[in-house]
């Protein structure tokens, strides 16, 4: 695949640039500086990182639950998130509920679903909390790109 690495490098310059402004944004709601994150490293290398994910289509056809993959939040700040529209993320917006509910994510296209990570959630004394999310498995295929900056 001659063009990969190119197309991945700007992929994530272009990823890191949105991410950057996500956190600007985040840093401004906080009454920080803008270029709070900025300033303390939290965009800086080795940190950000893109992760192409594929969730093989149901092979099993049986009657249990089962999961690309299960229950968990991101470790970092916030996590970016493209689908390719096929249906599978959940999002549990109470994380102390019992019992948990889980909501399905809509994919719209062009759109970036944005995860806020357990540092996020640690950086602002829980103002912003860490999203609990699944991945259900899917029936077809599913691809997804994860950028952690």
């Amino acid at each position: 695949m001659p063009s990969w690495r190119t197309t991945m490098e700007t992929y994530h310059q272009k990823v890191l640039s949105a991410a950057t402004k996500l956190l600007s944004l985040i840093a401004l709601s906080l009454k920080l500086e803008e270029d709070f994150f900025v300033k303390v490293g939290a965009l800086t290398e080795p940190m950000a990182y893109i992760r192409l994910l594929r969730y093989p289509g149901d092979l099993d056809p049986c009657s249990e639950e089962k999961y690309g993959a299960s229950a968990h939040s991101d470790y970092g700040t916030v996590t970016l998130l493209m689908t390719d529209g096929v249906p599978g993320l959940q999002i549990c917006r109470d994380k102390s509920a019992q019992p948990q509910v889980w909501e399905d994510v809509a994919s719209m296209s062009g759109a970036f679903v944005v995860n806020i990570g357990y540092m996020m959630e640690r950086w602002t004394n829980c103002l912003f909390r860490s999203t609990l999310h699944r991945v259900l498995q899917p029936r077809q295929d599913r691809y997804s790109v994860m950028i952690h900056p």
